[in-house]
């Protein structure tokens, strides 16, 4: 068992012996590979590959696999020996030799399949299953089988590999009885937004079947950052190569591997805990540059030296308690979230929808926010009360502008939601499958899509009402508590709107959750009616209880629970704060501190159910003090108390509170996406181009979700996502021309 203190492990598996030398133009000779191979198990190397079982003609430098397997069970018994078999036959001679892992490669390219085992892939995995039905004979001591699938994330001779034949293929492996499914980057060519969809879809494919290594490649130079995607995703295991050697012979263009020293560096240098020593490990390269002389080692950290403030994270974890750095204060998370590498497509307007995309993107979704064109949501042009909705409930969003009344920009719409994992959308009911844009639609499109829809009514007799908050209000009895008797007044916001897309979040992340587990989508369906229940439930039980109809809140007859719960006047004009005084212990306080004693001594006020019938009778007396206080005198002696108070502050005051400033509360909000801002006509106090508005009310690990995006402009991140959904820069000109695309930078846009 780990000691509380230890990093979290990572295992580093040593590829070169393998993947590095049967690229190289030479044949290193036995007792050299076998010199290099000792070297990097004594700086720590827990597992390496240091054979390919393939015909020595075929590949000459793994003539030896049979020798060095062997030779390396003998002399290194605390090293994980691992091999290469393609097929069967070099299955059988790698379990003959000692090895104690076997990877069998099942290429996702059905070119590559051709090309390095010369089969086709559904021929290559009747082969895996074939090698794992063998392996069962051998009873307790066979090695483990790991399907390794090469070219997971693109192919130099096929070009690109859909992302659904890669987890179908996953399930197929894991079903034919693989102790590991790994994924290999032959290539070079993944990306991090790549590798954290993958990995993310291929665990929910696998269920108890372990996720192997990642097998990364560093063509593009993105391999580090692709180990950092997999370790988001919780991938705990990468393959690497000494000095950056290896490549693929079937597979042109394929460059080498991540470099095992700038791996271990990165590793430690997060946290994870790999067990090899990095400066023994470099001392390695110089075995290995002079048994390899003609070849180019690659490698940041061995050029630049191991930096003096490089502390191996089991070294940081065995330091006592008080040599540890002074912590330092959770700081806004800015480009991350708990919903990282989620992707959400949005089709909303108004308030209930978009809130909970914002919440989403807030989480870290990546939101992509559909607007019609060329114009965007109508919600940027409100005006009066709804002036400020658009900036409110749309940061953390891209914009992306479109004619969805034509096939050209429904085909884009598609394949955007072929690879998202959330549709969201709150249009009347049935626009979307008008559109062939609905949850049959898209969901036969993407069996693992969660599609939400915000609406006013959940299915029932009224499910195809128009609805608004305030509709709801009224009908749902909010109002009817809120006004003065016989007066109904809706609550003075859209209470409804925004819960109810919290409630649509709530189902999200539920649905998400089992999606882990069944691997399939779901229809999650939020009502704005239903959410104004949830409010009413209260009042509900009290007429159960009671068999009448509780008062209004505006209702001045209204009996209050509490002995003192009312707002008052204070000395200072126009100012109010309200007080409340709700248990026996503050009773006495109040009375004492406020020069009220002889309230304690009267028998009808000893209990709060006596109070609370008879406020009349001592709450002016109560006025009467609070009135000749100031507001900052009568709040600081409440506080000083520890009574329940709140000065009644109007919106324009909350841009300046003290604790919504200092906690990260507020969020800098560009006010530019409520285009009705500029018919605003002017007066009173000066607008604000950029407005602190409020975070989301939740801290995660001490620190508050922040601003990544501004409401965008209308459009603004079109062609990012086009070119993202895989279209042309022939076809986004031609879709920009023929109006059914629309960005910011594009002349033709605006036409």
């Amino acid at each position: 068992m780990r000691n509380a203190k230890e990093k979290p492990a990572v295992t580093v598996r040593e590829v070169g012996p393998r993947d590095g030398l049967q690229m190289i133009r030479s044949v290193m000779p036995t007792g050299t590979k076998l010199r290099w191979i000792a070297a990097m198990a004594e700086a720590g190397i827990p597992e390496m590959e240091v054979a390919s079982f393939v015909p020595p003609a075929a590949m000459p430098q793994m003539a030896d696999a049979t020798e060095v397997v062997g030779s390396l069970r003998a002399s290194h018994p605390g090293l994980q020996v691992m091999a290469l078999a393609p097929n069967l036959r070099g299955a059988q001679n790698a379990a003959a030799a000692g090895a104690q892992a076997i990877v069998l490669p099942v290429s996702a390219s059905e070119a590559h399949s051709r090309s390095n085992v010369r089969r086709s892939r559904a021929e290559q995995v009747a082969e895996f299953r074939r090698v794992v039905e063998w392996a069962r004979t051998l009873g307790a001591a066979r090695p483990s089988i790991e399907a390794g699938i090469s070219t997971a994330f693109g192919c130099s001779l096929q070009g690109e590999v859909p992302e659904r034949e890669v987890i179908a293929l996953a399930a197929e492996l894991a079903g034919a009885g693989a102790d590991a499914v790994a994924l290999a980057d032959t290539l070079g060519y993944a990306s991090p937004r790549q590798v954290r969809r993958l990995v993310r879809a291929v665990r929910l494919e696998l269920g108890p079947v372990r996720l192997g290594n990642l097998h990364l490649h560093d063509t593009m130079g993105t391999g580090l950052a692709n180990v950092l995607a997999g370790l988001e995703e919780g991938v705990r295991g990468f393959d690497a190569a000494l000095g950056g050697l290896g490549g693929c012979p079937f597979a042109p263009g394929s460059v080498g591997n991540i470099d095992t020293e700038d791996l271990v560096y990165l590793l430690e240098s997060e946290g994870f805990d790999t067990g090899i020593d990095l400066a023994a490990l470099i001392e390695t390269r110089a075995l290995l540059q002079e048994d390899l002389p003609g070849e180019v080692l690659h490698g940041r950290v061995a050029r630049a030296g191991i930096p003096r403030t490089f502390h191996p994270a089991r070294e940081a974890a065995a330091r006592p308690a008080e040599a540890a750095p002074e912590a330092v204060p959770a700081t806004p998370r800015g480009t991350t979230g708990p919903l990282h590498g989620i992707r959400v497509l949005e089709f909303t307007h108004m308030i209930m929808g978009p809130s909970c995309g914002m919440v989403l993107g807030d989480l870290g979704a990546d939101v992509i926010k559909v607007e019609p064109g060329p114009e965007g949501d109508n919600t940027r042009r409100l005006m009066g009360a709804a002036i400020g909705f658009f900036p409110s409930f749309n940061r953390n969003k891209r914009s992306l502008c479109l004619d969805l009344k034509r096939p050209e920009s429904l085909e884009l719409v598609r394949r955007l939601a072929a690879e998202a994992d959330v549709v969201l959308e709150n249009f009347r009911p049935g626009a979307m499958d008008k559109l062939g844009l609905g949850h049959a639609d898209l969901s036969a499109l993407n069996p693992r899509l969660i599609y939400c829809s915000c609406k006013g009514f959940l299915p029932g007799p009224y499910e195809h009402r128009a609805a608004l908050d305030e509709v709801v209000q009224m009908m749902g009895g909010l109002a009817y508590m809120t006004g003065l008797p016989g007066k109904p007044m809706r609550a003075g916001s859209s209470v409804n709107d925004i819960m109810g897309g919290l409630f649509g979040v709530i189902g999200i992340l539920g649905a998400l959750r089992e999606r882990e587990a069944t691997g399939r989508g779901a229809h999650v369906q939020s009502g704005l009616f239903e959410t104004n229940m949830v409010l009413m439930a209260q009042h509900m039980a009290a007429n159960a209880i009671t068999g009448q109809n509780p008062p209004s809140f505006g209702d001045p007859a209204m009996v209050k629970p509490w002995s003192v719960y009312d707002v008052f006047d204070t000395a200072d004009p126009g100012e109010q704060v309200f007080v409340g005084v709700v248990t026996e212990t503050q009773w006495r306080g109040f009375c004492e501190a406020f020069g009220l004693s002889d309230l304690l001594r009267d028998p009808a006020l000893a209990t709060q159910a006596q109070r609370v019938l008879d406020r009349s009778r001592y709450l002016p007396r109560v006025a009467e003090v609070f009135r000749r206080l100031s507001k900052a005198e009568l709040m600081a002696r409440c506080e000083a108390l520890g009574l329940s108070f709140a000065p009644i502050a109007r919106p324009g005051d909350l841009f300046d509170d003290p604790h919504l400033r200092n906690s990260g509360g507020l969020l800098d909000t560009e006010m530019a996406s409520a285009e009705g801002a500029a018919r605003v006509a002017p007066g009173g106090t000066a607008a604000r181009p950029l407005a602190g508005l409020p975070a989301l009310p939740v801290a995660v690990d001490g620190a508050r979700l922040g601003l990544r995006r501004q409401p965008p402009r209308s459009g603004e991140h079109s062609l990012e996502i086009a070119r993202e959904a895989g279209l042309s820069e022939a076809e986004i000109g031609r879709m920009a021309a023929a109006g059914l695309l629309w960005a910011p930078d594009l002349p033709m846009a605006a036409e």
